[in-house]
């Protein structure tokens, strides 16, 4: 079977940090989140897999080619990085026209092409507008409109939805879903495990350089939430002989009496609670696993 993205035994060392150490990885068509904490590896794996990083060791592949020497695979990949990697003091139509050009697009498509993405981003009416008078957000979607200027095959995300609202983060999502539907290849890396619960995919756990879990969406879930904590909100507080009746009701907090803790054994005991305090005609008005949930679960090699 031929993998758009295949890692083997990959190792990229630092002085005597090994950022990626021995990791092995194959990509699928669609969403493949790469989920670990700060240091994990996850930004380097990226840099090697775009060709800026050359592997010590192992093997990579992408398409079928080295990408650190074959020149020609980045027409068929785009890169996301952390910084939106924009030049601030021309306007956003300028930036977009002139990676358009490395990429040979024309200047007529590449406004044609820029013009589309922005609008279901929302964020066309900043087309004339120069870079630097943008907020954070809105350089990350023009960010990444520009790595979708060329319809790559794979692309590339380093946290795509940081520093965003709830608003945006979700526009981009939007937009992202519709290009994996495309059966293109998406291997987004974050560190918010609020990400992995947005998408049904592939979700690869990232410590230390290696991935130490690969599962899904729901296959992760399963694992991850045994015995841990659950905040439920209310609408408005509920007495105490009521709340220390759910199940696995675990505190209440005077301070904030609208919310109650819970601790879960598998994600259904969350229904169990919320089954009950439906019946006791309590209003719940959201659900917050407690981080930092990813910190704990990526050093418990064993107990993932």
């Amino acid at each position: 079977m031929q993998f758009d993205v295949k890692v083997k035994d990959a190792v990229k060392s630092f002085g005597n940090l090994k950022a990626v150490n021995k990791l092995s990885f194959d990509s699928v068509p669609g969403v493949n989140i790469i989920l670990g904490p700060n240091g994990a590896g996850k930004s380097t794996l990226l840099r090697c897999i775009d060709g800026l990083y050359r592997l010590d060791n192992g093997s990579l592949k992408v398409m079928g080619v080295d990408p650190y020497t074959d020149n020609g695979i980045r027409t068929r990949m785009s890169y996301l990085s952390d910084n939106y990697a924009l030049y601030d003091y021309l306007d956003v139509k300028s930036n977009l026209k002139f990676f358009g050009r490395l990429y040979k697009m024309n200047d007529r498509n590449t406004i044609e092409r820029s013009r589309e993405i922005l609008k279901k981003l929302n964020a066309l009416e900043y087309f004339d507008k120069k870079v630097y008078e943008l907020s954070r957000g809105t350089k990350q979607k023009i960010a990444l409109c520009r790595a979708l200027l060329n319809k790559p095959d794979i692309l590339l995300l380093d946290e795509p939805t940081a520093f965003l609202d709830a608003n945006s983060s979700e526009s981009i999502r939007k937009l992202l879903q519709e290009f994996s539907e495309e059966k293109k290849t998406i291997i987004w890396v974050t560190q918010k495990l609020d990400e992995v619960t947005r998408f049904n995919c592939r979700v690869a756990v990232i410590n230390k350089g290696n991935i130490i879990k690969d599962s899904t969406t729901s296959g992760l879930y399963s694992t991850i939430l045994r015995n841990s904590f659950v905040n439920i909100r209310l609408a408005s507080p509920i007495k105490h002989e009521i709340a220390k009746r759910i199940p696995g009701f675990y505190s209440s907090n005077s301070r904030e009496p609208n919310a109650i803790k819970i601790k879960i054994r598998k994600y259904s005991d969350i229904n169990k609670a919320l089954d009950y305090l439906i019946d006791k005609k309590a209003f719940v008005v959201s659900v917050d696993y407690i981080e930092p949930l990813i910190e704990t679960l990526s050093w418990r090699n064993n107990g993932v």
